[in-house]
């Protein structure tokens, strides 16, 4: 097997069945909102020189650093951790044009600090603004001219290959929903959190959307989570120490 991203975890017999019960990622979905009020917390990113988004992808890498069962994913009716800490979002090229969103996918490191999480950020955006091409924008164009009957064999074929472990490395690395977590930054075009689907292709256990902080410091969060991947302890400690970084 391949393994390049992805290492079995342990199954218990209550797992199995809620597995066969809801067999779909998106049967599985659970939502909650959180809502942060931390009044110091603009005039803080301000004297650090960081922006809030970035401070927030910092937050979710430390999260998963601290609880691991948020790496986790189901596919086949097997549980899986992920080895790399992937985040997948749409960047615009241009916030006036909805015509130019590109979805990037990245990957952040134990260890990063706020800083280190916000320059990679910002080389990506630099690139995407600059006419670079991603991997997921040349996998994505790839696709979408393929007839539909085609797309569908296609897309069926991939998802036997990755529950097998078969599924190319160039794919996994590339498919932005091969990924620990979706993001959608919607506070960037004054828009607030929604709740937001989970997507049966790929491995992405969760979604957050974003609203806009305001200068008093508050600001809503909202998460989509397979509830399949542990049990709501679990997820709640997990979004307590989210909410506690920030």
């Amino acid at each position: 097997m391949n393994q390049f991203d992805r290492k079995k975890a342990s199954l218990r017999s209550y797992d199995r069945t809620e597995m066969l019960i809801m067999p779909k990622r998106n049967d599985a979905a659970i939502f909650t909102t959180v809502h942060i009020h931390s009044p110091h917390l603009y005039e803080i990113l301000k004297e650090k020189g960081l922006r809030f988004f970035p401070t927030l992808l910092y937050a979710c890498l430390k999260t998963v650093e601290a609880h691991p069962v948020m790496r986790r994913f189901v596919l086949g009716q097997k549980v899986y951790d992920h080895k790399r800490i992937w985040i997948s979002t749409v960047i615009k090229k241009d916030k006036q044009d909805e015509n130019t969103n590109h979805f990037v996918k990245f990957e952040l490191k134990p260890g990063m600090s706020a800083h280190e999480v916000q320059d990679l950020l910002d080389e990506l955006i630099h690139q995407t603004r600059n006419d670079k091409i991603h991997k997921t924008d040349k996998l994505m164009k790839i696709l979408s001219h393929l007839p539909a009957f085609i797309f569908t064999l296609t897309i069926k074929i991939a998802a036997w290959l990755d529950r097998m472990d078969l599924l190319p490395n160039a794919i996994i690395s590339s498919d932005p929903l091969h990924t620990g977590l979706v993001i959608a930054n919607l506070g960037s075009i004054q828009g607030q959190s929604v709740y937001h689907h989970l997507f049966n292709w790929g491995t992405c256990s969760c979604v957050i959307t974003v609203g806009e902080l305001t200068k008093d410091g508050d600001v809503e969060v909202t998460f989509s989570i397979d509830e399949r991947i542990a049990e709501g302890v679990a997820f709640f400690r997990a979004l307590t120490y989210f909410k506690s970084i920030l």
